[in-house]
């Protein structure tokens, strides 16, 4: 393992930005920060990469919300092929995200999920740090791209045996808390440390109350496949789950940083309501995120990538099949279309996943001591560099 000084950085930590600063990666972790000169250290012990004063360095971005990529798909797929693709988008760590499927299925992902982690091959690629279950209790009428009869109906004990199947891996799962015996799923899921969060679901904010009264903290890509404002009679609204998590303190909002799946305007509500600290950018990305523009045969599904609107697949007809963006670029588009800093937008996609997920002691900022988890990115936040625990993965 090399040691190496990222001098004259542009360091977002992310909660503040230090210029000329030499960034010391010692035994894969990050052990100075220090401006000025460097003169008075043995630089024969360091690798030394001189960034000019231009190029930012941040932390490793964690994405907890992507099916796929370069082909493969989460379900059974070919992790190392997926790994490679998030590697580009400068992701250090991830979260397998499995679509409704037969048990069986999700089993056997876990498996191929737990064999990979232990693959000492895959160490220098981003870390597997969980698995999300997007289904399988799912509204029908918000279910999105999840297949009908792959839903099923909550179940406390079929939960358990879920929980226990994965090996401690299971760090999230989406439901929808209207269905029946989904409070006592989702407080199930509390009582083992588990994200629940509310997601292609109908719930009346009643019912979301209820499921945030027994533990649910999350919500899985806001202003997509969720209900809607209600009317009770002429001219007397109601407000429909997507804008009642916004006043829901408890609640961190989940979001596609793609323009087609949530429009700058709601990027820019959700910042203002949420703010910083409760939002995480997300790719929602499926298996041909990575592909060149093309038509692709997956599943039973086909899908268009079109040169025009490279972050999202369409179906033949034309409708949204889903999204496809790198999650720098999602960081690049919430930065860039709402009021947040480049900060607080790289906090979205870095420090707050980590804190969902239990890791700040390692991982999501800069700091003396965490793992050297970085990247370097260049104005037009082109990843050039990943450092992954102290090792130089990646160079553009």
């Amino acid at each position: 393992m090399n040691n190496y000084i990222l001098h004259n950085g542009i360091i977002i930590t992310p909660f503040k930005t230090i210029n000329n600063c030499n960034l010391f990666i010692e035994n894969g972790k990050i052990s100075k920060l220090l401006n000025g000169r460097i003169n008075i250290f043995n630089k024969e012990n360091y690798e030394i990469i001189d960034l000019e004063n231009k190029f930012y360095v941040s932390p490793g971005l964690i994405d907890i919300h992507t099916h796929g990529g370069g082909g493969e798909d989460c379900v059974c797929g070919d992790l190392e092929v997926i790994s490679k693709d998030k590697l580009k988008q400068g992701i250090t760590g991830y979260l397998p995200t499995l679509i409704a499927s037969p048990l069986n299925l999700i089993y056997k992902s876990f498996k191929n999920i737990n064999n990979y982690i232990d693959d000492k091959k895959n160490q220098n690629l981003p870390k597997i740090l969980g698995i999300h279950i997007e289904g399988i209790y799912l509204s029908q009428k918000y279910r999105g791209a999840q297949r009908l009869d792959y839903l099923r109906k909550p179940d406390v004990n079929e939960c358990m045996e879920i929980i226990k199947n994965s090996n401690g891996l299971l760090k999230i799962m989406t439901l929808a808390p209207e269905l029946d015996n989904c409070l006592e799923v989702i407080e199930l899921l509390s009582n083992y440390g588990i994200i629940s969060s509310i997601g292609h679901s109908n719930a009346t904010i009643e019912q979301a109350a209820l499921a945030i009264e027994k533990g649910a903290t999350h919500v899985t890509h806001a202003f997509n496949a969720m209900g809607e404002m209600e009317f009770k009679e002429p001219g007397v609204r109601r407000p429909g789950l997507e804008g009642y998590v916004l006043i829901r303190d408890e609640l961190k909002l989940e979001v596609i940083g793609e323009l087609t799946h949530v429009d700058p305007s709601i990027m820019e509500i959700v910042f203002r309501t949420k703010g910083p600290n409760n939002i995480i950018l997300v790719t929602d990305s499926l298996s041909v995120s990575g592909l060149s523009p093309g038509k692709y045969s997956i599943g039973v599904m086909t899908l268009i990538l079109s040169e025009e609107n490279p972050c999202v697949a369409r179906l033949e007809d034309g409708g949204l099949a889903g999204s496809i963006i790198p999650l720098i670029k999602a960081v690049e588009n919430f930065y860039k279309n709402t009021s947040a800093t480049i900060n607080q937008a790289i906090q979205m996609a870095s420090y707050n996943p980590a804190e969902s997920l239990g890791l700040l002691n390692k991982k999501g900022s800069i700091e003396i001591g965490k793992d050297a988890d970085l990247i370097i990115f260049d104005k037009n936040f082109k990843i050039k560099k990943v450092f992954i625990e102290g090792n130089l993965v990646f160079e553009s």
